[in-house]
């Protein structure tokens, strides 16, 4: 019971991490307690059968262990499901949303190689600073990695723009801020608006946020925060290939977490007509905070229908 009121819990814990939330956003609390799992906690299971699960992993958690790291999916799961999973692929630790792992090693290898032959489509979603110059494109600069140049390839499609009256950087023009500080981010943000919008003097300087959908046609390390950034759309909250006076100004308005979400897995499923089944990864927390930060503050720009049938190419 929760104030009188039944709740299962499952709705619980969503609460529970939203009033977390609240607090982190309030008072800085570190990020580990917002986001690692402890043992009596749960992650979410989106699906499941005898080879494979798919989670809802929350940002902040990382996918496998690593040196100073004080938890991991590999070792929450272990807890909550009793047997050691293994990655089939993985999610940045910032990242949240569907992530795919496997209940031995044969299933493992047999699902690494349905993504890497594009079986699996995997679509993301990312708010970035700046607008596209065209509402849809594709990104296939190589990307070098261990074994050198690797080829690359990410598709978006522009969703949403927004003007964000942003306060905190040392000069009054939020382009300059941003673009003295990384020559390679200078974005045109002032003046890069869809042909139908009309801005007002006032607004003239207010920085443009734009939520992009993104599939990916390769599994790249930071593939999308790379190919992102390669063509002047950072990745807001990205502190590794991002703006970073930019993003230092976004935390005073309380966006403070990578703004990148792992929201859909499709799975190929003959049983049904068509036949792939989509998994849905729950919106994280601080995508909510962030539209609802725009809404009280900000102007919409331009929202494109999400329902209309893009070309899909994967």
């Amino acid at each position: 019971l929760l104030m009188g009121r039944s709740i299962t819990f499952s709705q619980f814990l969503l609460r529970r991490q939203k009033f977390y939330y609240a607090l982190y956003c309030s008072f800085g609390f570190a990020e580990s307690r917002l986001f690692c799992y402890h043992g009596a906690s749960m992650i979410r299971i989106l699906f499941e059968d005898d080879e494979i699960i798919v989670i809802d992993k929350p940002a902040g958690l990382a996918a496998q262990p690593g040196q100073g790291l004080r938890d991991n999916v590999i070792a929450a799961l272990e807890r909550q499901l009793g047997y050691r999973a293994f990655p089939v692929h993985r999610l940045d630790r910032e990242t949240a949303g569907c992530m795919m792992l496997a209940k031995d090693a044969k299933a493992a290898n047999k699902w690494s190689n349905r993504i890497a032959s594009r079986e699996i489509t995997k679509r993301y979603q990312a708010w970035v600073t700046g607008v596209p110059s065209k509402p849809k494109g594709t990104i296939e600069d190589a990307l070098e990695g261990k074994r050198g140049a690797q080829a690359a390839c990410t598709i978006w499609t522009l969703r949403e723009t927004w003007l964000f009256p942003l306060q905190g950087p040392p000069s009054n023009n939020p382009v300059d801020a941003i673009g003295k500080e990384h020559v390679r981010n200078k974005i045109m943000l002032a003046n890069q608006y869809p042909a139908h919008v009309q801005v007002d003097a006032a607004e003239a300087n207010f920085l443009t946020l734009s939520l992009l959908e993104l599939e990916l046609s390769t599994g790249r390390m930071h593939q999308i925060r790379r190919h992102l950034a390669g063509i002047y759309l950072p990745v807001l909250g990205d502190d590794k290939y991002g703006n970073f006076l930019l993003n230092k100004a976004l935390r005073k308005k309380g966006i403070r977490h990578l703004m990148l979400w792992a929201y859909e897995l499709v799975l190929p499923w003959p049983y049904l007509k068509p036949p792939n089944m989509p998994i849905l990864a729950a919106e994280p927390p601080h995508f909510i905070s962030l539209r609802e930060i725009l809404e009280r503050e900000g102007r919409i720009l331009d929202k494109r229908n999400t329902e209309q049938s893009d070309e899909k190419t994967i």
